[in-house]
């Protein structure tokens, strides 16, 4: 996968910077689009509200954010616990009862996915019942969600859902090592439930997307313009889970912003001469605590947390490249090496310290790729029309 022709990272050259400014503002600047986060799991669980009523050897504290139209009874069961325990942990919270957009804690004994805000698109054919049902929301909710919109929409027409994943077992959540061996109990990855179906179609430069996926909010990223955040399916699980691990594993709690994936039906996407099949990612690089979001200074990116979300991704064994401009690669080495990253690891994962023309590394040269990264996903074994450059 490292020995590749260097012919098309010479076609990012020319619309890098226009790149940048498209996808970051101008001059390359970042700018987070405000979200409603709607659900979240709590990065630490040394304090919870009142560990004498509740058993923490099967159970973790988490953080929900109330959905309209959101009821106790419809939380509780969502988490595997009763609406007297969800009151008795949050009697302040709901004495004037459950508005949209607060906080409860809650001491779970199963931990869905977030609970997230999307923008639907009805295709043709679909109901309101087959869309609550795909969602698994209540359709008077998703009514209620979407006043505006007629009982007899059209293809075309966008409305409102709160996603509401299924619960899976707090057990299968909340330890990744076996503590009968003595090892520390390590919280492994959510499981995301992305929608089957998400195909690239041809190349990164030449393709479309057959039933895309949007990158949904979520308390992991902020995406910048979600009308240009659909992938395959294949990619929208690598980006959730490439991040969900970075987070976990680094402790990064900045923003991390998403750029442009591609349009809801890929194909041309200007500025880009890619981004047309669903598998090209822009990401912002994280930036030190208390720097300028819109900063373009490379020394106020933080290049050790840089190189541990990259690590992340490629650590999905699922990355076909990284785009990284080379004047900004060696930062990313040497912090890289200041981690005890070993020389032979990266001689495989970073270009540098070879020249910029060579075909090494999952890490290679994009000119103009200042402040973000270019992720490529690997097409997935079971997508035969998927293509790569070559």
């Amino acid at each position: 996968m490292l020995e590749r022709s260097p012919t098309r990272f010479e076609m990012f050259a020319a619309q890098a910077a226009a790149c940048a400014m498209f996808l970051f503002g101008v001059p390359t600047h970042a700018h987070a689009l405000g979200r409603e986060h709607l659900a979240s799991q709590s990065r630490t669980d040394s304090a919870s509200p009142d560990p004498a009523k509740a058993s923490t050897s099967s159970r973790k504290w988490i953080t929900h954010r109330i959905v309209p139209r959101e009821t106790l009874d419809e939380i509780g069961k969502r988490y595997g616990v009763s609406a007297n325990e969800i009151t008795a942990w949050n009697k302040k919270s709901i004495q004037s009862g459950l508005k949209a957009g607060r906080t409860l804690r809650i001491n779970a004994r199963v931990v869905p996915p977030p609970r997230e805000k999307i923008t639907y698109v009805v295709q043709f054919g679909d109901t309101w019942a087959e869309i609550a049902t795909k969602y698994n929301v209540e359709l008077g909710d998703l009514r209620a969600w979407n006043t505006k919109v007629p009982k007899q929409f059209r293809s075309g027409q966008k409305i409102t859902v709160y996603t509401n994943p299924r619960p899976r077992a707090v057990t299968q959540i909340a330890q990744a090592n076996d503590p009968n061996v003595g090892q520390p109990m390590v919280p492994s990855l959510p499981v995301f439930d992305v929608p089957a179906g998400g195909v690239s179609i041809g190349k990164p430069t030449r393709g479309r997307l057959v039933n895309a996926v949007q990158l949904p909010e979520s308390d992991l990223y902020d995406v910048r313009r979600p009308d240009e955040a659909w992938g395959s399916s294949h990619t929208v699980l690598q980006v959730q889970t490439a991040i969900a691990s970075f987070r976990q594993q680094a402790g990064y709690d900045g923003k991390i912003i998403i750029g442009a994936i591609s349009e809801r039906n890929g194909g041309r996407f200007r500025p880009h001469r890619s981004h047309q099949s669903g598998r090209d990612v822009d990401i912002r690089l994280p930036k030190k605590r208390g720097a300028d979001l819109k900063s373009d200074n490379p020394a106020d990116i933080d290049w050790e947390m840089s190189w541990k979300m990259i690590d992340a991704f490629i650590d999905t064994g699922e990355i076909e490249y990284i785009f990284l401009d080379y004047s900004r690669q060696k930062r990313l080495y040497d912090a890289a090496r200041r981690l005890g990253v070993p020389s032979s690891e990266l001689a495989k994962a970073i270009q540098y310290p070879r020249s910029r023309k060579t075909n090494n590394g999952i890490v290679r040269h994009a000119e103009g790729h200042l402040v973000h990264v270019h992720v490529r996903v690997e097409c997935p074994d079971d997508q035969a029309r998927c293509e790569t450059d070559r």
